[in-house]
């Protein structure tokens, strides 16, 4: 297997694109250089995104749930191995959290202000990464900090969920 620098970067850039029916991310590291990249179909049933590096090899790929009652994508590696399911949970009074689980079971807990792109994940009440928003960028950028031991791709494909759930809510909502 090939070298990814995104599967080992601690800090990365998540850029956004929106266009027309398609959700695209770039992936660099601190300095600007790219890491990989993300393509999804707002139109697509079920959604789909495919995470690559800059080889255009396939890193990982995010397959949405058609009938669920909550938001639900599951994660899957290179070869198709499960890496786990993120959902939404449906009613919360303050917030709003999501989850990952493997096999059934939680392992991942993720909360914080989604529509202002600041959140973390932790993993048995231990924090292992963090999102925050660039506010001094032309277009969405986040900030993606791994500072535990967790799978890069399944904290990728959080963000990724995330993004795309915000953006998919707030259109479907105005």
């Amino acid at each position: 297997m090939s070298q990814s620098f995104l599967l080992e970067a601690n800090d990365f850039i998540m850029k956004k694109k929106i266009l027309s029916a398609r959700e695209h991310y770039d992936f660099e590291d601190t300095a600007g250089n790219k890491l990989g990249e993300a393509d999804g179909n707002f139109l697509q049933v079920p959604p789909k995104f495919v995470v690559k590096d800059t080889h255009g090899l396939e890193l990982m790929h995010l397959q949405g749930k058609v009938f669920s009652l909550r938001r639900e994508f599951t994660f899957y590696g290179s070869a198709g191995e499960e890496l786990g399911t993120i959902k939404k949970k449906i009613a919360k009074l303050i917030g709003e959290e999501f989850w990952v689980e493997k096999n059934g079971i939680e392992f991942m807990r993720i909360y914080g202000d989604f529509t202002e792109h600041e959140y973390q994940m932790e993993v048995g009440g231990v924090p292992v990464a963090s999102v925050h928003k660039k506010w001094v960028s032309v277009r969405d950028q986040l900030g993606v900090s791994i500072t535990g031991d967790v799978d890069h791709r399944v904290v990728i494909g959080a963000v990724i969920v995330i993004e795309h759930v915000e953006v998919t809510e707030r259109k479907s909502s105005t």
